[in-house]
């Protein structure tokens, strides 16, 4: 905590079914000694603006505590009625509002907090009771129902100006004194609405303004003043729009230089958030449809940083000093926090922060209070205090519900801010979120050898040994995942799904047990079995074969166990003549691989051109094909490459119909589709036969 020597402790207040409590905040935690709890139902509960004041509702009254005088003051059974509370800027003058059974009666008390005794008394609805007050609490301005009043100080009672010209339907001042500038919003019903700024007295004459700026089909309009008063944002929103039903926003800037513009905003979407800085020097604005964005603008509205885009940011509020931000997510947001120094830049920490429903800056900067309250929440109602470190401080849950938890106000210059740059260091790491693992399926997990899956913490090393050891591990299997075994109940299962091969298929090679006769899985890429097989580039220490160690095996990848080479692998070569024809040989030359003993040099013999002179081969007639069992190698080519692919794709149907024939006479029930397969024979043999007889007549 970032404070002075002679700051008084951090204080919190809190309301709820178990009344108003006061209790001081970290590292004390413990209940003010000057002040009894008091359980009983409450209203509202209000800190003054520089904190020297707590007033709350009882069922007999409002009561005022002065902390910094540690005593309580009654305000009288006349105050039974009162539905809220309010204090001028200064802590001079508090303002009590209640329900009264007529509208003409009066509603709005204001007390001088000095003399102890009532200053004024207005008639006020609930939606516009509350009073905006200088800085100095030299003016007060009321809005009434159908008029505007402005007060002024030492006398309450009569009004100093009664603008007449305008309606206004919002109004604020600017936070410094000397001179006041106040912006106003004139709604018109069949025109667009006028925000104007002036400077006081004059705010009834649009020829004086400074600035002024038109708003279309608006609502509503809320200010916001920077530190020094010169500028001010005013987001124009409406509640329900064409495009959408969150209705529209648009944020606009003004100074009191009379410039006047519009927020440019590069992403479509309601306003979220937007605050000034309390330097007064930038604002932060969250916007666009989810996941927004979130800038960093100046005064002059310009875009100098950008967070970056997050779905779980509607939310942000600058420590009192203006140095760390903290932007957050609440509502029907996941609560997730993010505090970021805003002299460097760079993310502090983050953290989560389940179903918050408030969150607040302490005024040493340094601390903030995370609360879930009532009635957003009637359950789980707690309040936390953490460091804007990143550590939890306090987690406080409440029996019953919370409605209310504020800190205690402090006057400016009581604490120091925080430096993250110093009580970080320079090594700092931020405190990021863990990214979620990838799932991976309960059946999977404890496994060993299985490719991209670690072990769980905890998995059993007996386990481990128990699977290296099992049959199925380091050799040829029908399993498709190294190094993982495969159960009795999963091998019957695979045999009763495997399809039976027909005769077309051929017969299975001699050793073939689903590994290739190589000791590789089919599931392992083609290039790793190539290798075994004798295609892939292999160096000379590799080439020597049966040894057993593991170095003789070549260096494959780690995901695929090392396994001793079978016989090599039988290649299909297509030459000139034949279509894929099958040699039925081992020999290592015919397939292409290099001996250690001959030189990398050595030239491959070119591929013989096609004489023009040769006799031309004469294509295999349909009665052959047809009854040759689908062998393709007893075809010839033609000369014409393009005949040769339709006399191939011909060939290949009269194969399967020769099949389907020989099926059909074993007893086999046919089906549809197959029988008419079958009575396309006629129609095949003699489209085949048509194109022999066009090939003869080419040629002639």
């Amino acid at each position: 905590m970032a404070s002075t020597t002679d700051a008084p402790p951090l204080m919190l207040a809190l309301r709820g079914t178990q009344g108003v409590q006061l209790q001081y905040g970290p590292p004390n935690n413990q209940p003010v000694e000057f002040f009894t709890s008091v359980k009983v139902d409450s209203r509202f509960m209000v800190f003054s603006p520089h904190g020297r004041y707590l007033v709350y509702h009882t069922p007999t009254g409002v009561q005022l505590i002065d902390i910094q005088n540690q005593e309580t003051l009654e305000l009288g059974e006349g105050t039974v009625l009162v539905r809220d509370a309010a204090f001028s800027p200064q802590e001079g003058y508090l303002v009590l509002w209640d329900a009264p059974s007529k509208k003409e009666d009066n509603s709005c008390t204001v007390y001088d907090l000095k003399s102890r005794t009532v200053k004024a008394v207005y008639s006020q609805l609930e939606t516009t009771w509350k009073i905006t007050w200088s800085s100095d609490d030299k003016l007060l301005f009321l809005m009434g129902k159908d008029q505007t009043y402005v007060f002024g100080d030492p006398d309450f009672s009569t009004p100093v100006c009664v603008p007449k010209n305008n309606k206004i339907g919002e109004i604020s001042i600017s936070p410094v004194s000397k001179p006041y500038h106040v912006i106003v919003f004139n709604p018109y019903k069949s025109t667009p609405g006028f925000v104007r700024l002036y400077r006081y007295p004059s705010i009834d004459d649009p020829a004086t303004a400074l600035a002024a700026r038109s708003v279309m089909k608006e609502d509503q309009v809320v200010f916001k003043w920077n530190a020094q008063g010169t500028h001010v944002l005013f987001l124009a929103a409406t509640d329900v729009d064409e495009k959408s039903y969150y209705g529209s926003s648009q944020l606009f800037l003004m100074n009191t230089s009379s410039d006047s513009l519009v927020i440019s905003l590069d992403q479509e979407g309601p306003v979220h958030a937007w605050e000034w800085n309390p330097n007064g020097e930038s604002f932060c604005v969250i916007y666009g449809y989810m996941p927004g964005k979130t800038c960093i603008f100046n005064k002059r509205g310009d875009r100098v940083h950008t967070f970056g885009a997050s779905q779980y940011r509607n939310g942000l509020m600058y420590n009192p000093f203006g140095n760390l931000l903290v932007l957050y997510g609440h509502g029907n947001i996941r609560g997730a926090l993010e505090v970021w120094d805003m002299t460097h830049m760079k993310k502090v920490c983050s953290h989560d922060a389940e179903y918050m429903t408030y969150i607040e800056w302490a005024p040493d900067g340094a601390t903030f209070l995370v609360a879930t309250t009532s009635p957003r929440l009637k359950v789980g109602n707690k309040h936390q205090v953490w460091s804007y470190t990143g550590q939890l401080l306090l987690d406080q849950p409440y029996a019953g519900e919370l409605f209310q938890v504020c800190w205690r106000r402090a006057p400016p210059g009581m604490y120091k801010p925080p430096d993250p740059s110093v009580e970080l260091g320079k090594n700092f790491t931020p405190n990021e979120q863990k990214k979620a693992a990838a799932y991976i399926p309960p059946s999977m997990r404890n496994r060993v050898g299985i490719v991209g899956l670690e072990p769980e913490a905890g998995a059993s090393v007996h386990y481990a040994a128990q699977v290296q050891s099992s049959p199925g591990f380091g050799q040829g299997y029908k399993a498709g995942i190294p190094g993982l075994t495969m159960d009795e109940d999963a091998k019957k299962k695979a045999k009763r799904k495997k399809k039976p091969k027909t005769e077309s298929e051929g017969e299975k090679r001699e050793g073939d047990e689903g590994t290739e006769n190589t000791g590789v899985p089919r599931s392992a890429p083609q290039n790793i079995r190539a290798d075994h097989a004798g295609y892939g580039h292999r160096r000379p220490s590799d080439s020597h074969f049966g040894s057993g160690s593991p170095s003789s095996y070549g260096s494959y990848p780690s995901r695929y166990p090392r396994y001793p080479p079978g016989p090599p692998r039988r290649p299909s070569l297509k030459t000139e003549g034949s279509h894929s024809t099958h040699l039925r040989t081992g020999n290592s030359e015919s397939q292409g691989e290099r001996r250690p003993s001959q030189p990398d040099t050595e030239k491959r013999t070119p591929k013989p051109k096609p004489n023009k002179n040769a006799p031309r081969p004469v294509a295999a007639s349909p009665e052959r094909l047809a009854e040759s069992d689908g062998d393709e190698n007893q075809m010839v080519s033609s000369g014409d490459p393009e005949r040769d692919k339709k006399i191939a794709r011909l060939n290949k149907k009269l194969a399967e119909i020769n099949v389907l024939k020989q099926e059909q006479a074993s007893g086999k029930v046919m089906e549809k589709n197959q029988l008419d397969k079958i009575k396309r024979l006629d129609s095949i043999v003699k489209d085949l036969e048509k194109l022999q007889l066009s090939t003869i007549l080419k040629k002639k």
